[in-house]
Formats: structure tokens, C-alpha cells, sequence
């Protein structure tokens, strides 16, 4: 059923939303910013950044009482953190650490907690120590051999998932732990089933079991079964986390729903929220996992309660030994804000119209030949996160240039390529270890990021008029039937990957001081009829169109290339 009175509701916000629809300049003219890239960050709203613009009149550093500014920013950074605590149900051990800018800084600072981050130099000057270590004579075998044998032994389990994004897998892999996937069932989906048996697995008792695992996919997005993976992990002994970058600004996130499927840790990314541009990375975890008898993770200013000439006391409070130096106080507020906008709009409000938005979008191309999706297609498994490739003969069109000219003739922005999920990838494209080989090779030999296989991403956001999402769609059905004609168009960077228009340039945004010195207020400005807008880029479109051969002479590379190209492409 659609969502009328959830959709009329939302445009108030639709307003206060910064350049939406506004006209830019791409190379074949201006068209309208259509933004279906939130999977990747949100979008600026009037309201909130005026909102900070006006609390800048009394920022200063926090960590004091003693005069308006300082206490003012303190106690706004205090009920900032309980705000979003609280919409999460961190519960009363719940720990709060903004970091970074993403869910990538606040999975570095958790395994700096449970001490298994380091970095490559101290891996390796490790390995140089150890390396050097002297024979024993009673054993008449190196120290280095047994020495590693026992760190192996003794490091770490960790559980991921078959589709996390890099952030939390790669980093895992850099960790001091064993990385152990999750693979999917056949459905697609986590297999649970697995999961308990590689846990309970008698061979990892005496180890310690950390499950990391994403929320939900930011390529498909199907949605884990979290508090049946909690359960799972706490059942065996292990602790659990989640990665909630693709989902938080969509799902409820309910770190203490019960004793058994509660979440010892979560990794946010609040500048994927509407409004959340600028805000903080975010970890909160439970106080439980926390060894409070050793120094904080980052020993700075403000973790200290007394310094002598030789000496600390840490403070005992475990938020503020893990608050080294000075916050993002700032970002903390915005990061609240985003989370208390969530929380007004409603989880229902915004689950009734995503649904809708994606069945009405599935239903109009599910039966297209032409264009292939990645990953489920249910609503009621998923949010509203869409991988596609559109077919061109026995081929594909380049995502990338799919994508390119989305942005040149419509203005819709969307993202290509492998949505930093490589491993998941290789699943949803059916990658086997053989052409993987030949893909690393090529780039490693002779650098042709170009070569790599991904997708289009795009998704469909609650925030979304009708005639937004009716221009997304019909700008699909156009390019679904006619993208391939657009490749003579086109020149095509192997090494890079660019596509890059041949007849023209597109507008350029630079950091310049004096146009920073020149710039006005932000206000408002009036979105235009994306009806009118997407007739004339059709017809724009159609008129260039005319004078291209459709069926030119692709470009025919050498045998180890033919050997991996997925797409067709024209040199000169």
C-alpha cells in the first residue's frame, strides 16, 4: 500500500535538504542533482548546519566548568552522548567513543581496546626482534619458531561475515587475531547454521571468539539476523559487534534487547545520515569488555586526573580515559542531532516507505532481461540498498560508465564499482580463483584499475518525492534499452578506470580562498520540475545520439586481457 500520508509528511524535510535537485553544470549541459547515493553519505540539511553556525557564537574546548563557553560545550558534548545512548539502548554500561569519521575509525579504536591493533611497522619490528632471538641450547631450535608457534596458538578467533565491507574484514586481517568468514546459506544470507558449528568448533576453546559482523550488506543490502548472531556468539563464549555503517540510518538498533542477544560493541558511520555530513565515526560498547586496570588505549590530555615528573594517574571514568585530547565536540552535536532526526521522523515511518519505494522499483524491472541485480530481491530482507549491471550483448556496460552518464545527461549521482566489498564481490559476480589470479595480475604487472569488475549502487531514500523516484526509474528504462549507444562517446582510461566525455567538460569545484572569501549565507533555493527537466534531457540525449554509429568497431585488446574484459570499449 503507499505510504501517502508518511510521503506528504517528509516534505518539509525534502526542503530543508542542501542542493537538492539544485542545476549543475555537467559536460553535455545543466541538469538537475538527483542524489541516490546515500548508501554512500548523507546530505547537508538547512536546519542543523544553522543550528551549528549559531552554536559556533559560544564553542570553545570542553574539559572545563569554569567559565559560560567551556561549560556550555561540556555539557553539550555530555548530552550528546547520552542523547544517542539512549536511542540505542546502550543501556547503563554502555560507552561511548566518537572516532574518526566513520565506522572505520571506531573499529581501529575497538581493537586498540581489546589490544589487537598494530600497525605494520610494529608488526615488523616484532618480527626483526624475534627474528633475532638465539638458539636454545636444551632444545637446539630457535626461539623464533616456537616463540610464533605459541602467538599463532594463542591469538584471537575472529567471526566475519560474507559480505562486510573492507573496513571490517581487511583491518581484522591486519589485527593480532585469525580471521575466520561466515559463509552465506543458499539463500544468500549468513548461514547460521554454520556460524554455530565453526564457533562451537573444539578446536578454537581456548581462544578467545570475537564475532564482527555487518548489520546489514552496503552492496545488497540484506539485513544479518543480528540478535540470532548475538545469541550464537554469547552462547559460545564469544563477544559480538556489528557494523551498522549501511543500515543505522534505517533500522532500529537495539544493543540490549535481552541477556542473550545483546551486542557488546557497534561501529556507526553518522555522516551516512540525512544531515549527517561533518559528524563523527561512533563506537559504543560494553564496559565489560574493558580491562580498566591497564593505561588508556591513547594516553593524552584529559586522560589523566594527576601528572608528576615521573608519573600518571589515569582517571577511572572509562569515557573520558578513552576521549585522548581535545573531541570533535562539534561533530559529537551533529551526530546527536542526525540520531534524534532519525528518531522523530520514525522507524516506521521510514521502513513503510522504503518498502514501497522498492517494490514499486522491483516490480517495474525484475523482468527485464536487460539488467541484472545483485543479491535479494524481498523487501522484507534488505534495506533499500540496490547493485545492478545492465547487459550489452554476451557483455556488460562498464558500471562506470553507466554511472557517467547517469551524472552527464540526467544528473542522477549514483557509485560504481566494488562498493569496497572485494571478497562479497567475487560471490555475487562469480568470480572463481582462477580469473580472480588474472585480475591481480593484470593490475600488479601492468596497472589496469580499469580491468576490475564492480556494479552500480544506488538506493532509494525515504526522503524521496514521487517525482524523484518516477526520474530515477524512467532515466533507468531509457538507459536500460540505450547506455551501450553512449560508448563511442566516451574515452576510456585502462589504468584509472575513467570514462571521461569526449565533447566536452564538466563543472569544476575548486578550493579557492578568494571565492571562499566572496561566499554568501546558505539559503534556500527552490527545487525545479524534474518532469520538465527529464523530457529535455531525453530529448538532449536522443539529438546527440543521432549522429552515432550503433554498431561501431569495439576495441579488441591482447589475449590476457580478452581473457578478464567484461565490457566493450572504443580507443582514440
Amino acid at each position: 500500500m503507499k505510504p501517502i500520508k508518511e510521503m506528504i509528511k517528509q516534505e518539509w524535510l525534502r526542503q530543508e535538504i542542501i542542493g537538492r535537485n539544485e542545476l549543475f553544470l555537467t559536460p553535455v549541459g545543466k541538469r538537475p542533482l538527483v542524489y541516490a547515493d546515500y548508501t554512500a553519505s548523507g546530505r547537508g540539511l538547512y536546519f542543523i548546519e544553522n543550528y551549528i553556525q549559531n552554536l559556533l557564537r559560544f564553542y570553545a574546548n570542553s574539559h572545563t566548568d569554569d567559565d559560560f563557553t567551556g561549560k556550555t560545550m561540556t555539557n553539550l558534548l555530555h548530552e550528546a552522548e547520552s542523547n544517542i545512548k539512549r536511542i540505542v539502548n546502550a543501556g547503563d554500561s554502555g560507552k561511548i567513543i566518537f572516532s574518526g569519521t566513520g565506522a572505520t575509525g571506531a573499529i581501529t579504536r575497538l581493537q586498540q581496546i581489546l589490544g589487537v591493533f598494530w600497525s605494520p611497522a610494529t608488526k615488523k619490528r616484532l618480527d626483526e626482534m624475534i627474528d633475532s632471538c638465539s638458539l636454545i641450547e636444551e632444545e637446539k631450535s630457535p626461539c623464533k619458531t616456537s616463540l610464533r608457534a605459541k602467538i599463532n596458538k594463542m591469538k584471537p578467533i575472529v567471526f566475519v561475515g560474507p559480505y562486510e565491507h573492507h573496513s571490517n574484514e581487511i583491518m581484522w586481517r591486519q589485527s593480532l587475531c585469525e580471521v575466520v568468514e561466515v559463509p552465506l546459506n543458499s539463500s544468500g544470507e549468513l548461514d547460521l547454521d554454520e556460524l554455530e558449528r565453526m564457533v562451537s568448533n573444539k578446536t578454537y576453546s581456548e581462544r578467545e571468539k570475537i564475532g564482527s559482523f555487518s548489520a546489514a550488506s552496503n552492496v545488497s543490502g540484506i539485513i544479518t539476523p543480528i540478535y540470532d548472531v548475538a545469541r550464537i556468539m554469547h552462547k559460545h563464549g564469544g563477544i559480538v559487534c556489528f557494523d551498522f555503517a549501511a543500515c543505522a540510518p534505517y533500522v532500529e538498533i537495539d544493543m540490549n534487547r535481552d541477556d542473550k542477544s545483546y551486542f557488546d560493541a557497534i561501529f556507526i558511520s553518522p555522516h551516512k545520515f540525512l544531515g549527517g555530513p561533518g559528524a563523527s565515526g561512533l563506537l559504543i560498547f560494553n564496559e565489560k569488555i574493558y580491562n580498566k586496570t591497564l593505561a588508556p588505549s591513547i594516553a593524552a590530555g584529559g586522560t589523566v586526573d594527576f601528572v608528576t615528573l615521573e608519573s600518571q594517574k589515569f582517571t577511572d571514568d572509562i569515557e573520558s580515559r578513552e576521549k585522548p585530547g581535545t573531541p570533535g565536540i562539534l561533530q559529537a552535536i551533529k551526530t546527536s542531532l542526525v540520531f534524534q532526526l532519525k528518531e522523530r521522523i520514525g522507524i516506521e515511518t521510514i521502513d513503510k516507505i522504503e518498502k514501497y519505494l522498492f517494490t514499486e522499483f522491483i516490480n517495474r524491472f525484475k523482468d527485464n532481461k536487460k539488467i541484472e541485480f545483485y543479491g535479494s530481491i524481498d523487501p522484507e530482507k534488505k534495506v533499500n540498498i540496490i547493485a545492478f549491471n545492465v547487459r550489452h550483448g554476451d557483455r556488460l556496460v562498464h558500471p562506470r560508465l553507466f554511472t557517467r552518464i547517469m551524472n552527464d545527461f540526467f544528473g542522477i549521482q549514483t557509485r560504481a564499482g566494488c562498493s569496497c566489498a572485494g571478497p562479497y564481490g567475487h560471490h555475487l559476480l562469480s568470480i572463481d580463483k582462477e580469473l580472480s589470479t588474472n585480475f591481480v595480475c593484470l593490475l600488479e604487472s601492468r596497472q589496469m584499475a580499469g580491468l576490475k569488475p564492480g556494479w552500480v549502487r544506488l538506493n532509494l531514500h525515504y526522503s524521496f518525492s514521487e517525482s524523484e523516484f518516477e526520474y530515477i526509474c524512467k532515466t533507468l528504462e531509457y538507459l536500460i534499452e540505450k547506455a551501450y549507444l553512449f560508448i563511442p562517446l566516451y574515452r576510456f582510461d585502462i589504468n584509472k578506470g575513467d570514462w571521461s566525455y569526449r565533447y566536452g567538460e564538466e563543472e569544476s569545484i575548486t578550493l579557492n580562498f578568494d571565492q571562499v572569501l566572496d561566499s554568501g549565507p546558505l539559503w534556500k533555493r527552490s527545487s525545479p520540475s524534474l518532469k520538465l527537466l527529464f523530457e529535455e534531457s531525453i530529448r538532449e540525449a536522443d539529438r546527440i545520439l543521432e549522429g552515432v554509429d550503433p554498431n561501431p568497431k569495439y576495441t579488441i585488446f591482447d589475449p590476457e586481457i580478452e581473457k578478464v574484459i567484461f565490457f566493450n570499449t572504443i580507443d582514440g
